[in-house]
């Protein structure tokens, strides 16, 4: 059996658009009137089963110039259905539309909504987004309506079908005039109307009490089209008649009466297919087997009145809502084929990763091993794409009534939850698998499983001290467990390389990506792929490799994206690679787009270390630019966004290295080198503490530099530009190392680094000369535009301060009257004013409280 492709969430394409019309369907162009014209605006089409409110929208949709987002509701849908299948309707008129756009479907459902919405309002043109719920309410769906309705943008017209009125306002539109309802009185068919249909299907109106037997439809339009298909079939009316005197579902009845229009073979087929109420060729193929036939399938679509098919190129059916409902009311005659069928179409939708509807038919066979398969094989990856609502959901049926039973039932909810990133419920239920595992065989076991949680909580709060401990419970005496596979293995190594990628322990790294391939290949192929493409790229980048980082970060992506990996699970280790990469090579509009999409989904799934990392680049990026007070104001935002998180972490050293980077533009001594004893020994404290030894004793620089390590890329530029550093008196000797580490650096990606050494400027500018390669032309170009732009957009005063005027700023922020520091100074009030009139003046500053909010913005004090 082949796997149709399908979107993640299991999204079928058909439901993400208008549906197929059929081709004897009754045109009723009369009521587009009736739908409202102006923007924005609202049409709501209410009305009972049966009216026809599906087909009157897709009718009207083909007709209406504006491009439509189609959205039908199923019963079984959760909000993430919801945002899958509008993210897909979008796509099919703007496929790239999501390209710049974070992952919305991930955020928080309200505020996903909303950034939706936001990104569809920024499209230009107007356009008509459908909704239709005709079917069935949707109790997951619902709470959230009134925020769908509310953010609709205002470039389009949103249409609601349903059966009943709905309980949410619609007073945005109604205020504007712009609201239009349309019911079942304009719905029903008009005399003539009745006749056409009458005559389509050959029913003489002047016999047989034909006429009257309609008229006793009131134009209902199922049940005229319903009541001709039997006449002309040759049926009796009279069952129809008595269901409206004895209150009984008249739809229903006509129905079954159509129903039994059919042969036994036929009605049979019809039968067994309702298992499913919409279904495409492979799987109509497994429920009938060897009595399957496209040709009945699209014989009975052909009218659209039992059944409607897709105009998409993988052809979908659904059956009419009115006739599925009536033929799941028909008892079933003996199919001993049944469970075999629905154990097929559980195996069938668990390859396609639709886990839905997997676990439904798993269920409804009634094989437990069966389920207990799927499920169990299935855990993995729903916990991968972050279907975590699936797991709680079907954590009830994971064990039975027994004591492991019940323990098993919590260690999927405890997975659920933190793949959720419900990390406070997720962190209760792995405390209470703790206090279990003292009094429970499978003690080690959740043991262990607590400890994976845990440290996946701790690192997304970068609580990196009790990360480090989980792991290593978590990883200990692998040996003796055969729970994990090597997909869990993997998870738990990726985890704590992301620890040493963010620490900068490069050794430390490489070593777990050479354990990580040892690892056996018995888990989840695609996943073990993909973690394992994510250690690679960061070990990538330590080694300095970075147009090899950049390849596999970027493969790393896709894959995630591909199979809809998210959470805890999520590409953001590549992501962060890729942006790092994307700045070594200067290509600072795509850094800065990556970066700003890492924030996104790093704030959206709370795993904060990359937030910080990612924002922490950013604005180094525009101090390394010469904006210095914007990079003063964001470490400050920084430090302060920090404080309201309230729970335990080791995130400020990440701020900490961007302000400590800032001190030393700024010729900050003091406080850099406060800022860097306080700081893990990362790349760049170690860089800052080798040339304090430098400085201190610099007779043994060279010995120091001889002893540096050459066993990656990195290390072998770091050790060159080292060396021509302390021989620039030496222009011989400099420009050796120099081009060494520039032709090398060619080879692997290197230009920003090259950029940012503004001191060997002249030195770089030689070496261009004498090899005037394409690549080095672009460096020389970029250093000439970057010490420009420091030099222009620094924030720095045309006239500088004198040391005096630095002085009295400073005691100017003491609150002190002026004449108090004056004295201070031991100088007079007259020379006092001087010094202020030409700080205030140099400042652009219109008084004291101004001077030195400026001051501060500029870093002068």
């Amino acid at each position: 059996m082949s796997a149709q492709k399908v979107t993640s969430a299991g999204v079928s394409l058909p439901r993400s658009q208008p549906p197929a019309l059929s081709a004897n369907f009754l045109s009723r162009k009369h009521l587009f009137n009736l739908f409202e014209r102006n923007l924005p605006g609202a049409t709501l089409v209410i009305a009972p089963a049966g009216f026809g409110k599906t087909t009157l929208v897709a009718e009207w949709v083909r007709e209406n110039n504006r491009p439509t987002f189609w959205y039908t509701v199923d019963v079984t849908d959760t909000i993430q259905d919801f945002q899958a299948h509008v993210i897909a309707a979008i796509t099919a008129h703007f496929p790239n539309f999501f390209a710049n756009i974070s992952r919305v479907e991930h955020f928080e459902p309200v505020e996903s909504i909303q950034l939706l919405a936001a990104a569809v309002g920024q499209l230009n043109g107007e356009y008509n987004f459908v909704i239709d719920a005709g079917r069935a309410e949707n109790a997951e769906i619902a709470p959230y309506a009134q925020v769908i309705i509310d953010c609709v943008p205002d470039n389009c017209h949103l249409v609601i079908i349903r059966r009943n009125t709905p309980m949410t306002s619609f007073a945005r539109y109604a205020t504007l005039g712009n609201l239009s309802v349309i019911t079942s009185e304009e719905l029903k068919f008009s005399k003539e109307e009745v006749e056409l249909i009458a005559a389509i299907n050959g029913v003489n109106l002047k016999e047989n009490g034909n006429a009257k037997e309609l008229a006793m439809c009131g134009g209902w339009p199922s049940a005229v089209q319903l009541m001709c298909h039997n006449i002309s079939k040759g049926n009796s009316q009279v069952t129809f008649s008595k269901a409206i005197e004895a209150n009984v579902n008249p739809l229903g009845v006509l129905a079954l009466e159509s129903y039994n229009t059919f042969s036994q073979s036929t009605r049979e087929k019809l039968r067994k297919l309702a298992i499913i109420e919409e279904f495409d060729l492979e799987i109509a193929s497994v429920i009938l087997d060897k009595d399957y036939s496209e040709e009945l399938l699209n014989r009975i679509a052909i009218d659209g009145l039992f059944v409607t098919a897709s105009s998409t190129t993988n052809r979908t059916y659904r059956f009419n809502p009115i006739i599925y409902e009536a033929l799941t009311q028909i008892p079933l005659d003996p199919w001993d084929e049944k469970k075999d069928v629905q154990q097929k179409l559980a195996a069938l939708f668990a390859q396609r990763k639709d886990f839905t509807k997997a676990l439904h038919f798993a269920h409804e066979s009634g094989i437990e091993k069966q389920f207990g398969d799927i499920f169990r094989s299935s855990i993995r990856q729903m916990a991968a794409i972050g279907r975590g609502d699936l797991l709680i959901k079907w954590a009830h049926f994971a064990g039975d009534e027994s004591a492991h039973g019940e323990v098993m039932k919590k260690a999927i909810r405890v997975v659920g939850h933190l793949v959720r990133s419900e990390f406070r419920s997720a962190e209760a239920l792995a405390s209470e698998l703790e206090y279990i595992a003292g009094l429970s065989p499978d003690g080690k076991f959740l043991h262990r499983l607590s400890a994976m949680v845990k440290a996946n909580i701790y690192f997304a709060r970068g609580d990196f001290e009790r990360t480090t401990q989980s792991l290593d419970i978590a990883l200990s005496n692998l040996e003796l467990d055969s729970a994990l596979d090597s997909s869990d293995l993997l998870a738990l190594l990726r985890l704590r390389a992301r620890q040493a990628f963010l620490y900068d322990n490069f050794g430390e790294l490489a070593d777990l990506y050479a354990q990580a391939k040892l690892l056996p290949g018995d888990g989840d192929h695609q996943l073990s792929s993909y973690q394992l493409a994510c250690i690679q790229s960061m070990v990538l980048y330590s080694e300095g490799r970075y147009f090899q980082a950049t390849e596999i970060s970027q493969i790393a992506i896709a894959q995630a994206k591909d199979a809809g990996y998210v959470g805890i699970n999520g590409p953001l280790d590549a992501m962060l690679v890729l942006a790092r990469a994307q700045l070594e090579a200067s290509e600072l509009d795509r850094c800065i787009q990556t970066l700003n999409e890492l924030m996104d989904e790093a704030s959206s799934w709370e795993i904060w270390p990359w937030y910080f990392m990612a924002e922490g680049t950013l604005i180094r990026i525009q101090i390394s630019q010469g904006a210095l007070s914007t990079g003063s104001e964001a470490i400050a935002k920084q430090r302060s966004f920090l404080l309201t998180l309230q729970m335990p972490n080791q995130l400020s050293w990440m701020i900490d290295m961007s302000e400590a980077f800032l001190r030393l533009v700024t010729t900050d001594w003091q406080r850099a080198d406060e800022l860097i004893k306080r700081m893990p020994k990362i790349e760049l404290a170690r860089q800052i503490e080798a040339n304090v030894q430098f400085s201190k004793d610099p007779k043994k620089v060279s010995l120091i530099i001889d002893a540096l390590p050459e066993n990656t890329v990195r290390e072998k530029i770091n050790k060159w530009l080292a060396e021509t550093s302390i021989n620039l008196d030496n222009e011989k000797l400099a420009l050796q190392s120099l081009n060494k580490a520039l032709a090398l650096g060619a080879e692997n990606g290197y230009h920003e680094y090259f950029i940012r050494q503004s001191g060997m400027y002249p030195l770089i500018v030689k070496a261009a000369a004498a090899k005037p390669t394409v690549y080095m032309e672009r460096l020389v170009q970029a250093m000439t535009e970057r010490l420009h732009t420091i030099n222009t957009d620094s924030g720095e005063l045309e006239e500088k301060l004198t040391q005096r005027e630095l002085e009295i700023l400073k005691h100017l922020t003491t609150g002190n009257p002026i004449s108090a520091i004056a004295k201070t100074l031991h100088i007079s009030q007259n020379t006092m004013k001087t010094h202020l009139r030409n700080t205030y003046r140099k400042l652009e500053a219109d008084g004291r409280n101004s001077a030195v909010e400026k001051a501060k913005k500029l870093l002068l004090i």
